[in-house]
C-alpha cells in the first residue's frame, strides 16, 4: 500500500501524547552491516502499572517504523508507524504485518504517540503502550527476549530497503543498577596472549592465571568482555573458574577437556560471558570474595572458539576484565551451575517441534557433599545457556515436590543474546528444594539426532544462578535414565549408556516416535549430581517431578480484527 493511500485513513488515529512521564534510563545502539548510520533505542517501564515507553532515533526520514517481533521476522511482528504526508501533516498508527509490506492498521489502536519530531539530521519517535493489550496483533511484553525491528525511508511509497532495516534483540525489563563506589574500583584482566586459534570447528582452550595479589579481603563487583576484533563471531563463550589452592599451576594453554586433569579440578564458576552478553554489575549487596585463605589464588580461564569457517592464522588475546574493591559488600556471592550435565544422554530428535529436556538440581545433596548444614541460598540473578536448537528455557522451583515459583525464564531465547538478567526480587532456595531446568528445542531442518555436547552444533541446557552466601559447590545438575527411553522406544537392549545412545541415534524418527521419546523423558528418573569446586562429585537417583505448562496471562483470550 503506497504511503499516500494509507494516509487517507489516518484520521481514525488521534495523536495523543497525554500519558504521564516514564523515565527512560535504558539505551542501546542498533547497527546494520548495510548502513554506517546508527539507530538509537531508548526505553523505560513501570513494573507496577505494567507500562512501557520506547523511543527510536533514526537518520532523517519521511517515515519510521518501530517493530516488536518474537523471532526477528516481519511476519507476526507488532508495529508502530509514524511519519509525515506530502502536506507535512503527522501520521501515526498501530499496525501489524499481513502477508506483505507495509504493515496494516490494527483494529485496536493500543500504542499512544508521545513524540514525533525531526530536525536537519534525525527523526524521533516515542510511544507508550501497556505490556498486555489483549490484542492478538500486539506482542506481549514479558520477561523474555524481544527482537526489535526499526525501518525508515525517505520516499512516500513506503519502500522497504534492507540497508534501512535494523534488527536486534533486547530484554526490556532489565533492572537498573548503578555502581556507587566507582572511585575504589581496581581493574584486572584474565586473558590469553596471542593464542593461535586452531582451524577447527570447536576448540576449548584453557590456562591458569593468578588472582589479583591482595593481602586483605576484597570483593569483585563488575566484569566485562575483552575480545579481539578479529575474533568477533568466533569467541563463543568465556568462563572463569576458581581453583583449589593445592594444585600446581602453569601458564601454558591446553585443551580444557583433554589429558590435563588439573583443569577438571577447577570447576567453580566465578563469572563468565556468552554471545551477546554485556558488562555485568553484581547486585549492590553482594560481591565475589578474593584475598582470604579460603578464596582461590588462581583461576582457570576457558575460552570456547567456534571457528566454523576454519580460518587460519588468527591470533587471539580475548578474556574478561574484572573490577574489585576493598569496600566490602554485605554478602559473599557465588554462581551455581544447574540444568543438564553436558553429555550425549541429552538428545533432541530431528524434525521435532518444542521438544523438552529437563535437568534436576536436588539441593538436599549439597549438605551431604559438604558434610555440614548449609544456609538457604538467596538467588537474585541468572544466566541462561543453550545452543542453536533451543527456543525457550525456564527454571522451575519446587518445595516438597510442589511447584512454588520460577527462578527465571525466557520464552523467546536467542542464542546470540545471552545476557545476564536480574530477578525483580531475591528468591530464597531452602536446602531440600528442587530446581528443574526445562529447555524446549526445535529441529525442523536437522537430519540426525542432536546430542548434548561441547560444540555449538551439539546442544546444552545449562543455567547459572547468582546467589549468596557462597559455598564451595560448582554445580547441581542431572542426567536422565536413558535406558528408560530405550525401553519405551522398544529398541534393542543396551548393555551400556553408549549402546543406548547409539540405539537412539539409529531410530527412524517420525511423529509417533518423537511423542514416545518425549513421554519417556517426562517419566524417567534422574541421576542427580553435585559437583564440588574441586571436581569431586556425589550422585543419587531422584524421581521426576510433575511438569506443568506455564500459566498464561489472561490476555490470551485475545481480541482480533
Amino acid at each position: 500500500m503506497p504511503w499516500n493511500v494509507w494516509i487517507l485513513f489516518s484520521w481514525v488515529v488521534p495523536i495523543l501524547g497525554s500519558r504521564g512521564p516514564i523515565s527512560m534510563p535504558f539505551s542501546r545502539e542498533m547497527t546494520s552491516s548495510e548502513n554506517e548510520n546508527v539507530v538509537l533505542l531508548k526505553w523505560g517501564y513501570d513494573r507496577e502499572l505494567q507500562e512501557i515507553s520506547i523511543e527510536i532515533q533514526t537518520p532523517l526520514a519521511t517515515w519510521v517504523v518501530l517493530g516488536l517481533s518474537p523471532e526477528g521476522k516481519l511476519n507476526a511482528s507488532d508495529f508502530a508507524v509514524g511519519g509525515w504526508d506530502k502536506e507535512n501533516k503527522q501520521v501515526f498508527y498501530d499496525a501489524h504485518f499481513k502477508d506483505e509490506w507495509p504493515p496494516v492498521m490494527d483494529k485496536s489502536q493500543d500504542y499512544e504517540l508521545l513524540e514525533l519530531s525531526r530536525n536537519e539530521t534525525h527523526v524521533v519517535l516515542r510511544v507508550w503502550r501497556q505490556w498486555f493489550t489483549c490484542d492478538s496483533h500486539d506482542l506481549e511484553i514479558e520477561n523474555d527476549t524481544i527482537r526489535v525491528i526499526v525501518v525508515f525511508g525517505e520516499d512516500h511509497e513506503f519502500t522497504l530497503l534492507e540497508k534501512n532495516t535494523y534488527i536486534k534483540s533486547f530484554f526490556f525489563l532489565e533492572i537498573l543498577k548503578e555502581l556507587t563506589d566507582t572511585e575504589n574500583l581496581i581493574p584486572y584482566e584474565f586473558r590469553v596472549n596471542d593464542f593461535l586459534i586452531p582451524a577447527d570447528d570447536t576448540t576449548y582452550a584453557c590456562t591458569f592465571i593468578p588472582m589479583p595479589n591482595v593481602s586483605t579481603k576484597h570483593h569483585i563487583v563488575r566484569y566485562e568482555l575483552i575480545v579481539d576484533p578479529d575474533s568477533v563471531g568466533i569467541v563463543h563463550h568465556i568462563l572463569i573458574y576458581g581453583c583449589g589452592n593445592n594444585l600446581e599451576f602453569s601458564s601454558e594453554i591446553g585443551a580444557c577437556y583433554g589429558s590435563d586433569t588439573r583443569y577438571s579440578k577447577c570447576m567453580n564458576s566465578l563469572f563468565g560471558w556468552a554471545v551477546g552478553g554485556e558488562v555485568f554489575d553484581f547486585s549492590p549487596d553482594m560481591g565475589v570474595p578474593i584475598g582470604t585463605e579460603e578464596d582461590p589464588k588462581y583461576i582457570r580461564l576457558e575460552i570456547h572458539y567456534s571457528n566454523f569457517h576454519n580460518k587460519e592464522g588468527l591470533l587471539d588475546s580475548s578474556g574478561i576484565r574484572i573490577y574489585y574493591t576493598p569496600q566490602l559488600r554485605e554478602h559473599d556471592g557465588g554462581i551455581l551451575m544447574t540444568g543438564i550435565f553436558t553429555f550425549p544422554i541429552h538428545f533432541i530428535p530431528p524434525g521435532a517441534d518444542h521438544f523438552r529436556n529437563y535437568g534436576l538440581c536436588n539441593t538436599e545433596l549439597i549438605p551431604q557433599m559438604l558434610g555440614h548444614p548449609v544456609e538457604d541460598f538467596h538467588v537474585n540473578t541468572f544466566l541462561l545457556h543453550g545452543h542453536l536448537t533451543v527456543q525457550s528455557i525456564r527454571i522451575m522451583h519446587y518445595r516438597n515436590g510442589t511447584l512454588i515459583g520460577s527462578l527465571g525464564e525466557d520464552k523467546r531465547y536467542d542464542f546470540n543474546f545471552q545476557q545476564v538478567r536480574d530477578l525483580p526480587g531475591v528468591i530464597t532456595v531452602q536446602m531440600g528444594d528442587q530446581i528443574v531446568v526445562e529447555c524446549s528445542s526445535s529441529t525442523p531442518d536437522r537430519e540426525g539426532v542432536t546430542f548434548g555436547g561441547p560444540s555449538t552444533t551439539n546442544e546444552m541446557c545449562v543455567v547459572f544462578l547468582f546467589y549468596y552466601p557462597v559455598v564451595p559447590i560448582a554445580a547441581c545438575w542431572s542426567l536422565l535414565d536413558i535406558q528408560h527411553v530405550v525401553e519405551v522406544l522398544e529398541l534393542d537392549e543396551s548393555e551400556t549408556i553408549m549402546d543406548a545412545i547409539i540405539n537412539i541415534n539409529g531410530v527412524d524418527w517420525d511423529e509417533e516416535t518423537i511423542v514416545k521419546a518425549q513421554n519417556a523423558i517426562l517419566e524417567a528418573d534422574h541421576t542427580a549430581i553435585i559437583t564440588h569446586r574441586t571436581g569431586e562429585m556425589i550422585n543419587e537417583t531422584s524421581s521426576t517431578l510433575p511438569i506443568f505448562a506455564p500459566t498464561p496471562h489472561p490476555c490470551h483470550e485475545y481480541t482480533d480484527d
